[in-house]
């Protein structure tokens, strides 16, 4: 098993990709990215997430020519040349090699990398007895929707939280509605309701999210997309944050206050089995 990398067609070991240094990815973060894993070598809802990428490039005005770059492809070869039984594959499409200028002809080919890696695994212990949070402030852009690689900011919050001891940070707007985490979406369930924000543009669209109200409602457990406060969090029974390298991770606490028992609840680890039951026969 290694770690493999694909750079504009070519495949080789990952220590030896390598891009420009007037790639405008690397100069303004001009690109997009999704994450997918592929447990047991098949990759999970890879048709949503190349649909999801599509929408990002477009978003940007980035023009991508999809069928003759054939990312599934890429993407089936990479897995094998890997060797990785479960794995974690990162795609990024930025808009290519010019000299740095604001300004961008409309004919530049994007640069397109991926990279196949082993899936992260989290210990068992820290899903049973769920992780530690914090609120802060969003000081991102409006578009996140959009799946840019421009994420100082989210990294800067990720980074403080940690450093005060917690795993994340859950972002709130300016009048304390509650967004998402830094890589992650956000669900709460209380009085035997799951409930997560709406899908705007102040949230990444997850699949994970997707597939996870899929799930729910297999398990008969009601779904609302609503506007949440960070005071219904606060208040709920049980929370917990999901993403595609995650899943589903319990949250025992947030800003030093308890929710719900104080560990990982009883409905969000019957989620959690049910996702990973309906993922294993996908």
């Amino acid at each position: 098993m290694t770690e493999v990398a694909y750079v504009n067609g070519v495949f080789c070991d990952l220590a030896e990709a390598k891009v420009s240094i007037e790639d405008r990815g690397f100069q303004f973060a001009d690109g997009v990215y999704e994450v997918i894993v592929a447990p047991r070598k098949r990759p999970f809802r890879l048709r949503r997430h190349l649909e999801r990428l599509k929408r990002s490039t477009d978003a940007i005005a980035l023009p991508v020519d999809y069928d003759a770059l054939d990312l599934p492809a890429v993407i089936l070869e990479g897995l094998e040349r890997s060797g990785l039984t479960d794995c974690m594959i990162y795609l990024q499409i930025t808009r290519g090699v010019v000299p740095r200028d604001h300004l961008y002809p409309d004919d530049t080919p994007p640069t397109v990398v991926a990279t196949f890696k082993a899936k992260p695994v989290y210990d068992r212990a820290l899903r049973e007895r769920g992780i530690a949070l914090e609120t802060v402030r969003d000081i991102r852009w409006d578009c996140c929707h959009v799946k840019s690689i421009a994420l100082l900011p989210n990294v800067m919050l990720k980074n403080a939280a940690r450093r005060r001891g917690r795993f994340d940070a859950i972002i709130l707007g300016p009048d304390d509605s509650v967004r998402e985490t830094t890589c992650a979406n956000v669900f709460m369930i209380s009085g035997g309701v799951l409930r997560t924000p709406l899908a705007d543009e102040h949230i990444l669209h997850g699949v994970t999210r997707a597939f996870i109200l899929e799930c729910a409602r297999e398990l008969e457990l009601p779904c609302e997309e609503t506007r949440l406060q960070a005071a219904d969090l606060f208040g709920a029974d049980e929370v917990f944050i999901s993403s595609t390298t995650i899943d589903i991770m319990p949250v025992a606490a947030i800003d030093d206050r308890p929710i719900g028992s104080g560990s990982a609840g009883e409905l969000t680890l019957r989620l959690f089995e049910r996702c990973c039951r309906n993922m294993a026969d996908a």
